[in-house]
């Protein structure tokens, strides 16, 4: 797990290599263990590696220094976190033994040893034990074909040198991120917005289409764009070359229609995906740093806890956060497993609310702003994980868009279940969640369930958004984008919007940046992509049973995650009280900023009405609102009124 940084322009202009090395120092946190460069001449072929402030010292010595100054049109920087071969030889950029091709990469193959054993029956030969030899030959084998080899997260740049020309590319499900620019004939690419905006010095502008979507619809990232106007992310699940004939991005993988088979079965079905859930739990074990679970109570980190225990005799350390007293408080849950375990827990809780400071900070590591404070709670929890000497953390982020654990997705299966088998099974299903969830709940899905058979999806989901703004505060009223539909089942087409779109790309980005601002790496089992294309394969009757959400989830690990757990039917997510904050730790905090000289200035807001309802009445404003605006400002001035220094 590492940080990424390059420049290459087709032309011929020399790097800029101030620009490198800064970009390359902006995210040390990404990688603390070593640092290194290359440069490469791309008309003479010529490359030569170059020893960073942080390069290992038994490496340092036997490298130059990067120069002031070079002649040069391609220069690679790189941070590393050492989890697989943690020796000097997993250095990086690491060329290939031809000389030919270099590469930076940051995440993990996990079945870099399948890989590796495949290659050498073919005639390869590796000196290290690491996966990114591994993912290095294999794109010297295979070429772009290699991508269809992996299983893992990963963002990676190979300079091919033998065809002149730079090929990057990301993971299935976009776990491990991957950004860039042009400036005129010069491209950027980098694993952090802030490596350009702060280190490169690249002249951007706030992407005021991203900022709305955020404030009015409570979107993020559903495009390849980013709050940065001028900065682009490459697409999960594709690969970009880049020549002297431009930039050619291409998709790789999708993630299949559904083909339900036997999978219609609920014992086949069961039995397939508990194989599943072993085979990727299994590879993401490997590592030669120490390894812990993210636990928050629910049945997604719980499963994960549970199938490591299962797998694992190695002591293990469960992460949490709590808030005491409330609502939040999932403890109850947390310690079943623990128990069921015998993990060795870690707790995280903050008594007295939020601290503007620590949250405008947190707000910089993010490169965006947030749509509620769950994930600033995360981010506090890998300070824990780190300062216990952990590296690597398994989550459980993934499980509800998969298996539907949001109350959002009941109206969907109740309204494809009324479409394919009428009144009585769907009156079944409402009297169950009647049962479980009470009146108003089940009232409130039977209508939404109603009005997805009969409106526009457009309109749906201006209507699903409502509770999310004001709309009266933002220049426009426009319906939220639509995402293409996918399938004509009602259930399966809103996961597949959740995994692609909607939810997943804005919580792997928060997941990525909360992680690695503590030097810790992350791992999401249950986005093992044959995972993925297991559980679109699992009809939305075994997703969603009689209201019991995840219901083939719980089935699955019924018997391995404590009962305690997999009996709930409340969903409370990563629970943050994110309103409490805003109208008491940090009330004045936002009252100041709402009430600012710059907030009221701002275009993509009529700020104004927005510091009068604040004035007349704060609870008014829709769910998380105030937590959305203050970001937006903070993140703003975090960007584009912060001085840069020269170490900025």
């Amino acid at each position: 797990m590492c940080g990424l940084a390059g420049i290459y322009d087709p032309d011929g202009k020399p790097v800029d290599l101030r620009q490198l090395r800064a970009m390359t120092a902006q995210i040390r946190h990404r990688g603390p263990d070593d640092e290194g460069f290359l440069l490469a001449n791309a008309r003479s072929g010529e490359l030569r590696s170059y020893a960073g402030a942080d390069t290992l010292p038994e490496l340092a010595s036997a490298l130059p220094s990067l120069p002031a100054h070079t002649q040069c049109n391609l220069g690679l920087g790189f941070r590393r976190l050492a989890i697989i071969d943690v020796s000097a030889l997993g250095h990086q950029p690491m060329v290939d033994p031809s000389g030919r091709c270099a590469l930076t990469f940051n995440g993990e193959i996990y079945n870099y040893r399948e890989i590796r054993a495949e290659l050498e029956a073919r005639g390869c030969r590796f000196t290290t034990q690491s996966d990114s030899e591994v993912l290095l030959q294999a794109y010297c084998v295979w070429g772009k074909d290699c991508l269809q080899h992996f299983v893992g997260m990963f963002a990676f740049a190979i300079w091919d040198g033998a065809n002149k020309r730079l090929f990057i590319a990301r993971d299935r499900l976009g776990i491990k991120p991957l950004v860039y620019t042009k400036v005129g004939h010069t491209y950027y690419w980098a694993s952090e917005e802030k490596q350009l905006v702060r280190a490169a010095r690249i002249a951007c502008t706030p992407n005021e289409n991203a900022i709305l979507r955020l404030l009015r619809d409570n979107a993020l990232f559903e495009h390849p764009d980013t709050f940065f106007k001028e900065i682009h992310q490459l697409p999960a699940a594709c690969y970009a070359t880049i020549d002297a004939s431009g930039m050619r991005i291409e998709r790789y993988w999708s993630i299949p229609q559904p083909n339900y088979g036997d999978l219609q079965n609920l014992e086949t079905a069961k039995s397939a995906l508990r194989e599943m859930l072993n085979q990727s739990l299994r590879l993401r074990l490997r590592s030669d740093v120490p390894l812990g679970v993210a636990l928050s109570g629910g049945i997604d980190s719980s499963t994960i806890a549970c199938l490591a225990r299962s797998l694992s005799d190695a002591d293990m350390r469960t992460f949490s956060v709590y808030y005491e007293g409330s609502k939040y408080d999932e403890r109850p849950y947390m310690d079943a497993v623990v128990r069921t375990g015998g993990f060795q827990p870690v707790y995280y809780t903050a008594h007295s609310g939020a601290d503007a400071a620590a949250v405008q900070h947190w707000i910089f590591h993010q490169d965006a702003p947030t749509s509620g404070a769950s994930p600033f709670s995360s981010y506090q929890n890998y300070k824990n994980v780190r300062d216990a000497g952990i590296v690597v953390l398994l989550n459980g982020q993934g499980g509800d868009e998969l298996f539907a654990g949001y109350p959002y997705f009941l109206k969907y299966q109740l309204a494809q279940q009324y479409r394919k088998e009428g009144w009585t099974p769907t009156t079944r299903s409402l009297w169950a969640m009647l049962r479980q969830q009470g009146p108003r709940f089940t009232a409130a899905q039977a209508y939404l369930a109603w009005q997805t058979g009969r409106l526009e999806p457009s309109q749906l989901r201006a209507l699903e958004y409502r509770k999310y703004s004001l709309d009266a505060l933002y220049p426009s009223d426009a319906s939220p984008e639509l995402p293409p539909r996918w399938s004509d089942d009602h259930l399966d087409n809103a996961l597949h919007a959740s995994v692609v779109r909607t939810h997943l790309p804005h919580m792997l980005h928060w997941e990525d940046r909360n992680s690695m601002a503590h030097s810790v790496e992350a791992r999401v089992p249950l986005l093992d992509h044959r995972l993925v294309e297991l559980a679109f394969n699992i009809p939305g009757s075994l997703k969603i049973y009689r209201g019991i959400q995840k219901f083939i989830l719980r089935e699955a690990v019924r018997g391995l995650v404590p009962e305690v757990v997999l009996q709930r039917t409340d969903k409370i997510g990563f629970a943050t009280p994110t309103a409490d904050w805003t109208l008491g730790s940090l009330r004045n905090d936002v009252a100041d900023t709402l009430h600012s000289a710059g907030f009221l200035s701002r275009s993509w807001v009529h700020a104004s009405a927005v510091r009068d309802q604040f004035d007349q009445d704060p609870r008014a404003f829709g769910e998380n609102e105030l937590w959305r605006l203050a970001n937006v400002e903070w993140w703003y001035r975090a960007f584009f009124e912060t001085p840069l220094t020269p170490e900025s």
